[in-house]
Formats: C-alpha cells, sequence, structure tokens
C-alpha cells in the first residue's frame, strides 16, 4: 500500500492517492482538477473510488472534473450530502468576498458508515469523526490514516464554519483517533502528516 499527495487550491489542501498493486483511490479532490488527473495518469492503475473525508469546498472544488473523466463512485457521510450543492454549507460563500467562487458539485454520492468498509481489493474501517463538519470521516488502512480536517500535526480543525463544534471535535479526536495505534501515521487535509504519539501534547485540545 502506497500513499502520496498533492497540495492545491486557494487553502493548499491535500489530495490523496492511495495505491495497492492493481488499482487507486482519491481521497478529497481539492481543486486544479489538472493536476490531478496528470498524477491519476501516471499512476497509471484503475481509480475505483472517490471517497470524501468531508465536503468542504476546499474539498470537493475538482469533484466533477474528475467524475467527468472516470464513472467511479462517490463516497461520503450522508450528513452532508447537501453541502455538495450549497455553498452556504460547504463554506465557499463565506469567502465570496474574498473573490472565492461558489463551489457546488452535481455529484450524487453514496453513504458510507461508520464501520469496515471493502473498495475492490482495498479494505480498511471508516471512523466517523464529527465537530470540525458534522459529516467527517477519518480511513484507517493498516499502514496510515486519512483524517481530513479533524486533526492537524500541532492543530486542528477549524469549528466556526457550519455546524462546527468544538467540544465535538475534541472528542472525537481523544476517543477515536486517540485509540488508533500511537506510531500509526496520520494524514490530515492540510499539512504534513503526524501520528498519535506526537499529538498528545497537542495545545488546541484543552481549548488554548
Amino acid at each position: 500500500m502506497r500513499i502520496s499527495n498533492l497540495t492545491l487550491g486557494l487553502v493548499d489542501t491535500n489530495a490523496y492517492f492511495i495505491e495497492n498493486d492493481d488499482h487507486v483511490l482519491l481521497v478529497d479532490p481539492a481543486g486544479e482538477s489538472d493536476k490531478i488527473l496528470k498524477k491519476l495518469n501516471q499512476i497509471n492503475k484503475p481509480l475505483k473510488a472517490i471517497l470524501l473525508t468531508h465536503a468542504h469546498f476546499d474539498h470537493i472544488a475538482a469533484l466533477d472534473d474528475v467524475l467527468a473523466k472516470y464513472d467511479v463512485p462517490l463516497y461520503m457521510h450522508k450528513e452532508e450530502f447537501d453541502f455538495l450543492t450549497d455553498p452556504e454549507k460547504n463554506g465557499s460563500a463565506k469567502f465570496k468576498q474574498y473573490g472565492m467562487p461558489l463551489i457546488t458539485s452535481k455529484a450524487s454520492p453514496e453513504q458510507l458508515d461508520e464501520g469496515s468498509f471493502t473498495i475492490e481489493d482495498f479494505k480498511f474501517n471508516v471512523l466517523h469523526t464529527p465537530g470540525h463538519s458534522p459529516g467527517s470521516l477519518t480511513f484507517v488502512f493498516d499502514e496510515f490514516a486519512v483524517v481530513g480536517d479533524t486533526l492537524f500535526n500541532n492543530g486542528i480543525g477549524r469549528t466556526d464554519l457550519y455546524k462546527g463544534d468544538y467540544e465535538t471535535l475534541v472528542d472525537s479526536i481523544k476517543d477515536k483517533l486517540f485509540e488508533l495505534d500511537g506510531d500509526l501515521p496520520l494524514f490530515p487535509g492540510h499539512g504534513q502528516y503526524t501520528t498519535v504519539d506526537d499529538e498528545q501534547l497537542n495545545p488546541f485540545l484543552d481549548g488554548q
């Protein structure tokens, strides 16, 4: 299993490419679809699905372009299905004053619930980790986890967007992410990877 990323869009969001010997999954098509499509072409393995850690604008900006090229399923939490069509909920409307375009998607998602999940020959565990957004998900593979904007390297996700909640976010981190193996690499939606052990003294988990 191999994970790689591109950092894309106006707020440097990570799009992840998870490969095994035969196939690839795309997590969070953040923007700059030409770069995503070029990377998929370079990987040169069949794309089997797109996964969303959550549906904020900076994680879905290239979604429709990728789906126009690849007829694959889109999996995400049901609580955020309407984020795809509502700029107020996905956050893009909040930044319109700064020149941010209103981001929407015409995708038809499939529901992804907490628990074990299999896509072709990929097996992973899905954790529902709300707080940054109501439908935030974490994808836990044997070798690493993709945590979206729930937890960063010495930081946590913002909670001032639609249905964000600080206490819920901290509970998700402490009750779910911190139950993972301490040395498991955690790949966030922004910035460099971290581990559970490295985040035990994260100052943002105590309201600071």
